[in-house]
C-alpha cells in the first residue's frame, strides 16, 4: 500500500515536471497538442484550451507533446509560428527550464505549508534520545546533553558530528558535553553498521514549533537550498568515484524509503516528497542529451554560433544520452540486485575468533539522500529536521537528565543520528524518471535511477543519525 503511495507521488513529480514544459509553452504561443499523464492504455481523455489531455492505466510518468520540438516530424512546417523550433532562442531556454522551475516551485510550496502549519525544529547540538546497549549508553550520554566539540575540534552542527561519527569506525573519540551548565568529557568508540558507518547510538532532540508565513518562506527557501546542495554533493561523489557512505542511488531504494516515509506519517512522506521535488528539478538540468539539461547545451551552443545546430547530430547526440541513461540505469538495477543477492562469504574457520557482534537495536542506517534533506547545516535553531527513514522506528530513549532550557521532544520520534549526510536529490538529490522521446519537452517520462534521493549523501540536508 505504501509502496504503490510512493509511486504515485513519483508520478505526481514527473507531472508536475512537464505541466511547466505546458505552461511555459502555452504562456509563449507553442502549441502542445497533447499531455499525457501515465503509460498505458488510455481511461480518459478531454480537451482542454486546445490539447488533448490523456490519464493513461499506469499514472506514473508524463510527458507534454510540444508542437515542432521534433525536427523530423514529417509535414512539419518549421516557419510555423506555433511551433517550438521556430521560436527564438532565449524563448525556447525558457521553455526547457520550465519543468525544473515547477518542481522547485512544487516543493517550496509544500515546505511553505509544513512551516506554517507547524514543524518540528531542532535543538542545536542537543542529544533527544540514547540508544540502549549503544555506545553513547556506555559513556552515561543522556537526552538533553549538548555536545560541544570532538577531540578538542569545536563541532558546528549537527552534521558536522554525524559526519565526523561515521568516519572513524573502531576509532575512540573524546567529546566535550554540557549537561545542566556543566561540562562533562566522555570517550565513545563508534560501533560500524552494516556499511561500515560509525554510529554511537544518539539522536537529534526535536521542538514543535509554528513560524509566521514570512519566517516560513525564509525557512523553505533555506530547507531546499540545503536539499539542493546535499543532492549536488552526492552526484560529485559519484562522478568522482568516492564510495558515499549511505545506500547507493537506486529507483527500488527511493520507493523502499518513501514508502516508509508514507508509513510514519504524512510529515514526513512530504518531507521526502520536497526532497524528491527538488533532486529531480536538479537531475533534469544535467547537461546530458535526452534531458532537459542537454538541451539547454544544444541552445547555449546555437547561441554561440549564432546559428541553430544540424537535425541530425542533434538527434544523434540524443540518441547517445538515452544510451548512456539506459547503461546507468542497468547498472543500478543489477546493483540493487546483487545487494538482495546472498553474499555467499565461507563460514570462518574453526578456532576463528567470533564475528563482532551486529550493531545494537536501533543502530540501523536506511537513510538516504532523500531522507535526510532539511537536516540543518547550522545551529540555528529554527532550521527543520531532514526526511526521516526511521521516522516510524524510533529508539527508544534512556532518561536522565531533562534537556537543559525550553527544548523538549515532546514525545516525537527523533531521528536516529549518525549516518553521515548522502544528498538530494534531489536531488537523492533523486532517481532519474524513464527517458522519455525527443518529442518530451526533453523531460523524462517515467521513474529511473540516478540519485538515491535519499538521505546517506546529505538527503539534501543534512542527515540527523548519529549513532
Amino acid at each position: 500500500m505504501y509502496a504503490l503511495l510512493a509511486l504515485l507521488a513519483l508520478g505526481l513529480l514527473l507531472a508536475v515536471h512537464e505541466l511547466g514544459h505546458l505552461v511555459a509553452a502555452r504562456l509563449l504561443g507553442v502549441s502542445v497538442p497533447r499531455f499525457s499523464l501515465g503509460f498505458g492504455p488510455p481511461l480518459l481523455s478531454f480537451r482542454l484550451f486546445g490539447t488533448e489531455f490523456v490519464i493513461a492505466a499506469i499514472p506514473i510518468g508524463a510527458s507534454a507533446h510540444l508542437h515542432g520540438m521534433n525536427p523530423h516530424v514529417a509535414g512539419l512546417d518549421p516557419t510555423d509560428p506555433r511551433s517550438y523550433s521556430a521560436q527564438r532562442a532565449w524563448k525556447r531556454v525558457v521553455i526547457t527550464l520550465a519543468g525544473s522551475l515547477a518542481n522547485y516551485l512544487f516543493a517550496l510550496g509544500v515546505l511553505f505549508t509544513l512551516y506554517t502549519s507547524g514543524t518540528h525544529v531542532v535543538v542545536p547540538l542537543t542529544v533527544g534520545t540514547v540508544t540502549p546497549g549503544s555506545e553513547a549508553a556506555r559513556a552515561q550520554m543522556l537526552p538533553g546533553d549538548r555536545i560541544l566539540s570532538v577531540d578538542g575540534q569545536p563541532v558546528k552542527s549537527w552534521s558536522d558530528f554525524v559526519e565526523i561519527i561515521g568516519k572513524s569506525p573502531g576509532q575512540e573519540r573524546t567529546l566535550v558535553i554540557v549537561r545542566h551548565e556543566d561540562s562533562r568529557v566522555v570517550q565513545v568508540r563508534p560501533r560500524p553498521d552494516e556499511r561500515g558507518v560509525g554510529r554511537i547510538g544518539v539522536s537529534q532532540q526535536y521542538v514543535y514549533k509554528e513560524h509566521p508565513p514570512g519566517e516560513a518562506l525564509t525557512q523553505s527557501l533555506l530547507h531546499s537550498q540545503r536539499v539542493a546542495a546535499e543532492a549536488l554533493s552526492l552526484v560529485w561523489s559519484v562522478v568522482a568515484g568516492r564510495a558515499p557512505t549511505a545506500e547507493p542511488p537506486s529507483s527500488v531504494a527511493l520507493v523502499r524509503q518513501s514508502s516508509g516515509a508514507a508509513s510514519s506519517g504524512w510529515d514526513s512522506f512530504l518531507r521526502v516528497l520536497v526532497a524528491l521535488s527538488v533532486a529531480l528539478s536538479l537531475l533534469h538540468l544535467v547537461p546530458v542529451p535526452g534531458l532537459d539539461g542537454g538541451r539547454l547545451l544544444f541552445l547555449v551552443i546555437e547561441l554561440a554560433r549564432r546559428r541553430p545546430m544540424s537535425p541530425k547530430v542533434e538527434t544523434l547526440a540524443t540518441a547517445l544520452g538515452f544510451l548512456v541513461l539506459a547503461a546507468a540505469i542497468v547498472f543500478v538495477a543489477v546493483e540493487e540486485v546483487r545487494r538482495f543477492l546472498p553474499s555467499g562469504s565461507a563460514p570462518p574457520p574453526s578456532g576463528a575468533p567470533p564475528s563482532p557482534a551486529p550493531p545494537a537495536a536501533g543502530d540501523t542506517t536506511s537513510q538516504t539522500l532523500v531522507l535526510d534533506a532539511g537536516v540543518p547545516s547550522s545551529d540555528a535553531g529554527t532550521s527543520s529536521p531532514g526526511m526521516v527513514s526511521d521516522a516510524g522506528r524510533p529508539s527508544p530513549e534512556v532518561r536522565g537528565a531533562p534537556s537543559p532550557g525550553p527544548a523538549s521532544d515532546g514525545g516525537v520520534p527523533p531521528r536516529d543520528a549518525g549516518v553521515p549526510p548522502d544528498a538530494g536529490v534531489p536531488p537523492d538529490a533523486g532517481v532519474p524518471p524513464a527517458a522519455g522521446g525527443p518529442s518530451d519537452a526533453g523531460a523524462l517520462a517515467g521513474p529511473g535511477s540516478v540519485l538515491d534521493a535519499g538521505s546517506a549523501p546529505r538527503d539534501a540536508g543534512a542527515a540527523a543519525d548519529a549513532g
